[in-house]
């Protein structure tokens, strides 16, 4: 007997005949399954185990999708923020104007309070810019003698006392603000009614109380007030607060630096008064002039001639 050494590969049917097979045995079941639908309970069931092989075979077109996704979403943001941008950029001189506008809106609101309620014979009157020297504390007016205005007549914002009309052009005059040198206010002391002078530093937002005793009760915070002694500013208008009170028992005043309340240069319009009305701001008989008509005509009396 002749020993043959064992074959290691196992050559089963020939290639062609499995396909054959193979091919008959589809073309059966594709007409079993077209005629007797015998074949929908095996194909669920192969559509279930198939699933999970499926689900991996998809997974990286799907991650590629959702990546491609989120760049397209993410590109879209970016454009829309810078699209926001430019337009948030383009808008902002039209905002800053508009709060602006309601801010002088405001302003404007607030004085037609005070001259209703107060000053009825009150002028508004537009800002039109500062004085050109750089030492004084002055403030340009866009009305003059063609509306009325008079030298000395005193000058109101919302929130108080700014100062009083020194020079009066036909179409423009000047105001010297209680900063100012040259201007000196009587005032009166809220909490205790105390009596004194205010005088202008010549700096803008600072006044000085040079003739307070030392002794005298007055601190920080303290509110004055016009006291009306003069007869030129009614009594009772906010003017200052108290800043800072510096007792040396050397001297026999106090300093004290004071802050005043009126913001005159973050508005565009002030209230002048009529200089009579300011001496007695009850007196209801007089009436603003008609500068259609006499535009250099000053106030009347009602039922006189001027």
């Amino acid at each position: 007997m002749s020993l043959r050494p064992p074959e290691l590969f196992s050559r089963g049917p020939a290639p062609l005949a499995r396909l054959f097979f193979y091919c008959a045995l589809a073309l059966a079941c594709i007409v079993v399954d077209a005629h007797y639908h015998q074949l929908e309970l095996f194909r669920k069931a192969l559509n279930v185990l198939l699933t999970p092989f499926q689900t991996l075979a998809d997974s990286p077109g799907q991650a590629l999708q959702a990546l491609g996704k989120a760049w397209d979403s993410q590109s879209d943001l970016q454009a829309e923020n810078q699209r926001l941008r430019q337009q948030l950029l383009e808008q902002a001189p039209q905002m800053q104007r508009l709060q602006s506008l309601q801010a002088d809106l405001h302003n404007l609101n607030q004085l037609l309070q005070i001259r209703q309620q107060q000053f009825p014979a009150g002028i508004i009157a537009p800002i039109t810019g500062v004085a050109r020297n750089p030492f004084t504390q002055k403030i340009i007016l866009g009305i003059g003698a063609n509306k009325g205005l008079e030298s000395g007549s005193p000058v109101l914002s919302q929130e108080g006392l700014v100062g009083q009309v020194t020079t009066v052009n036909l179409f423009s005059s000047e105001v010297s603000l209680i900063t100012n040198k040259n201007v000196v206010v009587p005032l009166l002391l809220a909490r205790t009614g105390l009596r004194t002078l205010a005088f202008g530093n010549g700096e803008q937002g600072t006044l000085s109380l040079p003739y307070v005793p030392v002794g005298t009760d007055i601190r920080a915070g303290d509110v004055l007030v016009t006291s009306g002694i003069d007869g030129l500013y009614p009594e009772g208008l906010s003017v200052a607060t108290v800043l800072s009170v510096q007792r040396d028992p050397v001297s026999a005043f106090a300093q004290i630096r004071c802050q005043p309340d009126s913001a005159v240069f973050k508005h565009r319009e002030v209230l002048v008064l009529n200089r009579v009305q300011s001496l007695n701001p009850e007196h209801a008989d007089w009436e603003q002039p008609d500068t259609a008509s006499a535009p250099h005509s000053r106030a009347v009396r009602k039922g006189r001639k001027p």
